[in-house]
């Protein structure tokens, strides 16, 4: 464990400097209820207690961000930026916290993090960018969705994703969306044969 914070703690270091010298073009923003990083949607961020630290950094009641990403292994509570003298990069406290976030199965059962969840793991496989799937059902980060078909599934980038019947962004349901002619173009862009999408929301 100590180790591991050592190590995160260099690491961080490396990259705050790498951000003081060069800037970071990139910022937090909300939409419709939902945690941007750029064009990129913040997995598992709580918006009520989200916080922009600058730097890249971010943190809400959960998890500690760098570059829109979940941090592994630092404790929101105890993460600070402290602005030293002249100008340096930052300075932080870390403590080391919670299992790391992602997808294993064994023979017989298939987890998400330290969850085990409904999905058959001879059939299961990642798709990417989160989501994965088995012979029946459909996952986003370790959350089934609901009514998605798995045999048509499959990842658009961006976020979006499809199968015969449905759109998807970042997991939810783009109302509306014709997923048979549904394109992802890019920059959080996505259109069909009518209409135009940003962020799943339909373009008016």
């Amino acid at each position: 464990m100590k180790q591991t914070a050592i190590l995160l703690k260099s690491f961080l270091v490396a990259t705050l400097m790498a951000f003081t010298l060069s800037g970071n073009a990139q910022r937090y923003e909300v939409d419709h209820g939902r945690v941007f990083y750029g064009e990129e949607l913040v997995i598992h961020a709580d918006v009520r207690s989200f916080v922009d630290l600058g730097f890249g950094y971010a943190k809400d009641n959960h998890n500690v961000y760098m570059n829109g990403r979940v941090l592994e292994n630092v404790d929101p509570a105890t993460f600070r930026l402290k602005e030293r003298s002249g100008r340096r990069p930052h300075d932080y406290e870390i403590e080391d916290r919670g299992p790391h976030r992602g997808y294993f199965k064994t023979t017989f059962n298939v987890y998400y993090g330290n969850k085990k969840i409904d999905a058959m793991a001879s059939s299961f496989k990642e798709i990417g960018n989160g989501y994965a799937k088995d012979s029946f059902n459909v996952y986003y980060y370790g959350e089934k969705i609901k009514g998605a078909t798995a045999s048509s599934f499959k990842e658009l980038g961006g976020g979006y994703s499809k199968d015969s019947f449905n759109v998807y962004y970042y997991g939810e349901k783009v109302e509306g969306a014709m997923a048979s002619s549904f394109k992802y173009i890019g920059n959080g862009y996505g259109q069909d044969t009518f209409d135009a999408y940003y962020r799943g929301q339909k373009l008016k």
